[in-house]
């Protein structure tokens, strides 16, 4: 499948002066500049996006419906439907809402803002059951007291067969905090993780009242409790070589499957899916069909 061209897909100047203000103020004491800097191009534009939508596009039907939870400002949405699926988004936050839907006006004229962003909490979809092919939730579920809530709002609203992307930080690992970009260690006590960001000269606000753990074994566990099977989302990749930027990891690939060692690679991969001090969840789940 061709990579869309999604240069004008970018904020306008306007756009992103006013996410750059309203960054700094909710980040106040979590970011510093070059994490803004990095927010804005990694998150709010599309380079994650544009990344996560060709994956879903690669393993999915055309016109596949999505639903991406947590959708903020709509570059996932807006790249999934640039492939020609029909994503729709769901966010919490009302300004985020409102940027999602300008983006939207402005390259989709004829399509309905507000029937394609919606504003809600992510525990209480308003959707009905089985309505969609795809459900995604990036960097969503470390935000909720209840992940397993979440997910499990998730797979109703998934139909028989459907697949449910799942990717956050594993606060089980040794790694640097995911918003914080400081050394945090496995399950840091609260308390003591409050005292310790205060030390560096952070604000613990953000992390005491916005961030929850969450692990690999933990998600992968409520995926099988909800009656998902999982896998991990780069034995995808593997077969869409188009889907690696980098000529290296492309050449890479090419001689995997030169060597016929491409099955031992995914069978790597699908171990690794069980990692449990892995840096971050990665997990594609299936819905399991009606019989």
């Amino acid at each position: 499948m061709p990579m869309p061209d999604n240069a004008d897909l970018k904020l306008t100047p306007g756009e992103l002066s006013l996410i750059d203000r309203h960054l700094r103020e909710q980040y106040r004491g979590v970011f510093d500049e070059q994490m803004i800097k990095a927010h804005l191009g990694e998150f709010v534009e599309s380079a994650f996006a544009d990344n996560m939508a060709a994956v879903v596009a690669a393993d999915s039907a055309p016109g596949e419906t999505v639903l991406d939870i947590g959708s903020g400002y709509g570059a996932f949405v807006l790249s999934c439907r640039r492939y020609g699926l029909d994503a729709v988004g769901y966010e919490l936050a009302g300004f985020e809402v409102e940027i999602s839907r300008q983006r939207l006006a402005r390259n989709e004229p004829a399509a309905d803002p507000a029937a394609v962003f919606f504003k809600g909490d992510a525990g209480k979809l308003p959707f009905p059951d089985n309505a969609f092919g795809v459900v995604t939730l990036f960097n969503v579920i470390e935000h909720v007291p209840d992940y397993y809530a979440v997910l499990a709002e998730a797979t109703r609203v998934l139909r028989p067969g459907g697949k449910l992307v799942v990717v956050c930080p594993n606060y089980a690992a040794f790694r640097k905090e995911a918003h914080y970009h400081v050394p945090w260690l496995p399950f840091f006590p609260r308390k003591l993780a409050s005292k310790y960001l205060r030390l560096r000269g952070r604000n613990p606000g953000f992390f005491e009242d916005h961030i929850y753990y969450c692990s690999n074994w933990g998600v992968l566990n409520a995926l099988v409790r909800l009656g998902m099977k999982a896998v991990n989302m780069d034995v995808i990749r593997l077969d869409h070589p188009e889907l690696f930027s980098s000529r290296r990891a492309r050449q890479v690939l090419g001689l995997l499957r030169a060597g016929h060692l491409l099955p031992i690679m995914k069978r790597l991969l699908a171990i690794n899916l069980y990692n449990p001090v892995k840096s971050a969840v990665t997990v594609v789940a299936e819905k399991k069909a009606l019989t």
